[in-house]
């Protein structure tokens, strides 16, 4: 939602349009210049679930988050760098 102009500065001759600087919300890999395409495909349930507990498992074990796609990733590379 847009913020109300801030009429006192344009009457100053301030910028009426600036908008204050957010934080970039982009993840570290994309941050770091490493180039992230989507990939869709299905999976059985029952693995989807495995993979679910095993991230929270994980998470509450190190006290850090570790979310499904970095054990998706993990897996791969393993995979296929054997």
């Amino acid at each position: 939602m847009k913020s109300k102009p801030n009429i006192d500065a344009f009457l100053d001759g301030g910028a009426a349009t600036e908008q204050p600087k957010k934080e970039s919300s982009e993840p570290a890999a994309l941050a770091s210049g490493e180039f992230r395409k989507q990939m869709v495909m299905q999976l059985p349930v029952p693995l989807i679930n495995e993979l679910k507990r095993r991230a929270l498992d994980l998470s509450l074990q190190s006290g850090k988050r570790v979310t499904q796609q970095q054990l998706v990733e993990e897996a791969l590379k393993n995979y296929l760098h054997r």
